[in-house]
């Protein structure tokens, strides 16, 4: 009886890469849904003032004075909170164009004293 073969085993190579984690800060819920809390806030308030008997008129009122002093509170927070932090500067515009020869180096070259060459070469 002939030897059988071998089985071959392939082994694949498994490569793992591990994402790195973002150094952005997380936004919390509010922040990530300002306008639609606010939004949410102002109908709340609104429909429980309505239902509790303040009337429409007055209700809506009430509701965007709660929405609108949320929101104002919201940008004072973050005004004292990021008050001696730095603005980013924005990145350098890049050129379109390559300029002909770089900045800073002279046209031709300068010479201090022309009045002894002068005198050299009429002596000559």
């Amino acid at each position: 009886m002939p030897p059988s073969r071998p089985k071959r085993t392939f082994k694949k190579q498994i490569k793992v890469t591990v994402i790195p984690p973002s150094k952005k800060p997380r936004k919390t819920f509010f922040e990530e849904y300002y306008y639609g809390v606010l939004a949410a806030e102002f109908v709340v308030t609104a429909l429980l003032l309505i239902g509790m008997g303040f009337g429409f008129y007055r209700g809506t009122l009430v509701g965007l004075l709660i929405a609108a002093l949320t929101a104002v509170g919201w940008q004072f927070r973050q005004y004292f909170k990021y008050r001696g932090v730095p603005a980013p500067l924005p990145p350098l515009p890049k050129l379109e164009f390559k300029p002909l020869r770089p900045v800073g180096k002279p046209k031709f070259p300068v010479k201090e004293d022309f009045s002894a060459e002068l005198l050299s070469a009429a002596n000559g």
